[in-house]
């Protein structure tokens, strides 16, 4: 009679972290093709590899599992501008604020699609009802970037209004040229960026 052995140290199946990462792999790469409206569970969870029941244990609706990819979205996103501002010096403030802003340019163009998808920015989600968090974790980045600057000027802006106008004027601009200029992309990026970050010098009152 033979005995069946099985490999020590080897897990018959995934860690539950790993499961939910393919799922919301998979979900990226659903939602950027089809839309949040059109993407299905099923669809999903069989380019994930796993089965329906394992959706449903680390998710209660697609609404829940959309919501889970936004947040890990931006959670990426902070995560790589925040290496980007590190491997400026410390003393380098200004020079961290326009490689944060360069940044969130080049990963918009990037990410486009799967942005506006999750965002809302494209016909292809005219009926979804997920929105954007009023606690936007990427504009809270960026104005603590702000409020590490060293001895600001008396008439330097208040931070938290700061980071929401600058946010707010590099993601219109960016968004603009990604559905308007489709042609030379690359060039046009390389534009908005120095007229950003200008803009953000004056704003800030950097030669004061």
């Amino acid at each position: 009679m033979s005995v069946r052995r099985s490999s020590p140290g080897r897990p018959r199946t995934k860690p539950a972290e790993e499961r939910r990462a393919d799922l919301l792999d998979a979900a990226e790469s659903v939602l950027a093709e089809r839309g949040i409206d059109a993407a299905r569970i099923d669809e999903i969870t069989e380019r994930a590899g796993v089965a329906i029941g394992t959706f449903y244990l680390h998710f209660s609706s697609k609404r829940d599992l959309m919501l889970a990819v936004q947040a890990r979205f931006i959670d990426r996103l902070v995560e790589r501008q925040e290496a980007a501002v590190q491997r400026l010096p410390a003393d380098d403030w200004i020079g961290r604020v326009d490689a944060w802003l360069s940044d969130a340019v080049r990963v918009y163009v990037e990410h486009a699609e799967l942005h506006d998808v999750l965002y809302g920015h494209t016909p292809i989600n005219a009926k979804t009802e997920i929105q954007v968090s009023p606690e936007n974790a990427h504009v809270e980045a960026f104005r603590r970037l702000i409020t590490e600057r060293p001895n600001p000027p008396a008439d330097a802006p208040n931070p938290a209004m700061a980071a929401n106008l600058i946010y707010s004027a590099w993601y219109g601009a960016t968004h603009a040229l990604l559905h308007h200029e489709a042609e030379d992309i690359d060039r046009l990026a390389d534009e908005l960026i120095a007229d950003i970050t200008d803009l953000a010098h004056r704003y800030l009152r950097t030669e004061s």
